[in-house]
């Protein structure tokens, strides 16, 4: 089955969705991956790239009214950031024989193969990840939220198009780069979705989305040519599936 992976970025993040693209290619076998342009200079150098995996589409293909009336009282992260639940719903709502769609953000990078996670989602209809801080950023809970945007599986059902549109119209009304009310960007929304809408599993294998802000709980080693974590805490041992390079600078 062809896995439909979505993601966005501006020129400033296309050396990461590039770095996305061949981690899939390496460890994905059969997958297309949608990429929003978010400027025309990243649609012209992917155009000309020609990946054979990869299929483009421009701001002016997804984005609405109701999100156009709203840009201006935006900054342009703050706009970008409206677009995990717009990209996430249009991939659905055009694409009707799609089963489901997975979002990632464009700064992850897969070390093996994503199935772990698709077995474990199963026949749900959404899928978040939490953020598993590490003791040292949990009181970063507070104003970054219990889950995390980068990594969400939403199928192709009543259960995951529910939770989509509500997501967009929150974001709508509200998506700001700072901490107000018990929100923050389009990320505080997802707090209470395990329990606001059905069939919404909350991944726990922690090989997907090791990042910054959890990394030093784990230890890692190589064994076979692959990346094995182990938390310090638990002894739980684990492949590594994706890093999640938030903040890197190059």
């Amino acid at each position: 089955m062809t896995r439909h992976f979505c993601t966005f970025f501006d020129k400033n993040f296309l050396a990461r969705g590039l770095a996305l693209y061949r981690s899939l290619e390496e460890h994905c076998q059969d997958f297309t991956i949608h990429m929003l342009c978010m400027d025309e200079e990243s649609f012209v150098v992917l155009k000309a790239l020609n990946l054979d995996k990869v299929r483009l589409l421009r701001v002016s293909d997804v984005e609405d009214e109701r999100m156009r009336a709203v840009k201006s009282t935006r900054t342009h992260v703050e706009y970008i950031w409206m677009f995990g639940a717009q990209l996430s719903l249009h991939m659905l709502e055009h694409n009707p024989n799609m089963d489901m769609v997975t979002y990632l953000d464009a700064d992850m990078y897969f070390y093996s193969s994503p199935d772990p996670i698709y077995k474990e989602f199963s026949g749900r209809s959404v899928m978040i990840i939490p953020h598993r801080y590490s003791n040292s950023n949990l009181h970063r809970e507070k104003t970054s939220g219990i889950y995390n945007v980068g990594m969400m599986v939403f199928r192709n059902d009543h259960n995951a198009l529910e939770c989509l549109r509500w997501w967009k119209d929150r974001v709508i009304e509200w998506c700001y780069n700072r901490y107000e009310d018990g929100k923050f960007g389009d990320q505080l929304y997802l707090n209470d979705w395990p329990t606001r809408f059905s069939g919404v599993h909350v991944l726990s294998h922690e090989g997907a989305n090791v990042a910054p802000w959890n990394v030093a709980r784990y230890t890692f080693s190589q064994k076979d040519g692959s990346l094995i974590g182990k938390d310090k805490i638990s002894g739980r041992v684990f492949p590594l599936i994706f890093y999640h390079f938030h903040g890197l600078k190059i």
